[in-house]
């Protein structure tokens, strides 16, 4: 039996997903073209696009697809710095999407400020104070695709605005989607990063939510499609799949909520009895568990899992380079954790597509594979 636990990667898709995906294919018409194929395609888009502008209490003029979060999160950062002039304010420890936009516009000249992180979330005080100057744009994540810790968004939209109203609030919403509450307006959110293959959708797809009135400056050149934000023919399978996938977790978001709650909640009986294990990130979303496992390395463990059928991760699965990899330790360095702690961590996320069964399996197995790494020092890693 083959257990998925590592839906904070990617998650599988859900069958109105690949349906919609699938009766897509048979409508290729390029949704440019003015022909019945053609409409048929913008149809689909159209509908789309209001079913996301819903999930977020906006517009659908202001929903933008591209090609996943990466794109999102750089068209936000990188075009709305472009556009507005000011500092550049974010949370120390972001996405590598966002922290290497971040770099580059360093590298353009922009003057650049970084508001610590106490447990994971931001100081009030910090940002307070790092607004207090003319400033483009702020940027700060709503969930941490590490942690799960979640970010207080409606309070640090409000002094953003308080504090320069011209400042372009942009937010990281790719692992909060469909699992939190999301509302645009009461949030003071400019610009808003989705991602599809998060929530049950398909790789490839993503989507930029702009507040009417906010310009942000294109990337991609060519044919101006999406309102000339976002040239390139559009993904019509993957835009149609995403609708589907948000629709069904719009359904009953709450339900879902509680749901992945108790899918934690066993995992974590599970290994109840296994000493030397730490849960890191206080006020974490339900659907991302981050656990330090005493005297065992992240990548041994992963795979002894995956030698059972079990798939877990260390980290983001998006950083594959060295680098990326000492940055991923920064962010639960940010939380007070020791070297060896963060260096001990390892990432389990569930979702929907997941059954009680299998997480009581999975956790059992965990337990399993620990055990004997400890009794066997070179399996470990070397660090007992």
């Amino acid at each position: 039996m083959n257990i998925y636990l590592d839906s904070a990667a990617t998650t599988p898709p859900c069958a109105d997903a690949r349906k919609a995906a699938t009766d897509a294919m048979e409508n290729f018409g390029n949704p440019s073209s003015l022909h019945f194929m053609g409409l048929a395609a913008e149809k689909i888009i159209e509908a789309a696009r209001e079913q996301i502008a819903k999930a977020v209490n906006a517009r659908p003029s202001e929903i933008y697809f591209t090609s996943g979060g990466t794109e999102a999160n750089n068209l936000a950062i990188l075009g709305g710095a472009k556009i507005n002039n000011g500092a550049i304010v974010a949370a120390s420890a972001e996405h590598p999407s966002v922290s290497e936009a971040f770099r580059e516009l360093a590298r353009r000249g922009f003057e650049m400020f970084h508001v610590e992180q106490f447990g994971g979330l931001v100081d009030k005080n910090l940002l307070k104070a790092a607004i207090n100057r003319p400033v483009a744009l702020v940027s700060v994540h709503h969930v941490n695709n590490e942690t799960g810790v979640a970010q207080d968004i409606a309070a640090i939209g409000k002094i953003v605005k308080a504090a320069d109203s011209r400042a372009l609030f942009h937010v990281d919403g790719v692992q909060s989607f469909c699992k939190l509450p999301i509302d645009v307006n009461a949030m003071n959110i400019d610009l808003l990063s989705l991602s599809a293959h998060k929530i049950g959708g398909i790789k490839g797809c993503g989507a930029l939510y702009v507040r009417n009135g906010v310009h942000v400056k294109p990337l991609l050149l060519g044919g101006g499609q999406e309102g000339n934000l976002r040239s390139g023919t559009e993904n019509v399978p993957g835009i149609a799949a995403f609708a589907a996938a948000v629709r069904h977790q719009m359904q009953d978001m709450r339900a879902n909520f509680e749901y992945i709650k108790d899918l934690r909640e066993i995992f974590l009986a599970g290994i109840n009895g296994l000493g030397g294990v730490d849960v890191n990130g206080k006020g974490a979303i339900p659907h991302i568990l981050n656990i330090s496992v005493e005297g065992v390395r992240p990548e041994v463990l992963l795979n002894a899992l995956a030698a059972k059928g079990v798939c877990i991760s260390a980290g983001a699965a998006c950083s594959s380079n060295k680098r990326q990899k000492t940055e991923e330790s920064a962010v639960l360095r940010s939380y007070g954790l020791s070297v060896e702690r963060a260096n001990t961590a390892v990432r389990v996320s569930f979702s929907t597509e997941n059954t009680p069964y299998e997480v009581d399996a999975a956790a059992a197995i965990f337990v399993q594979c620990v055990g004997i790494l400890r009794r066997m020092p070179k399996l470990s890693g070397g660090l007992r």
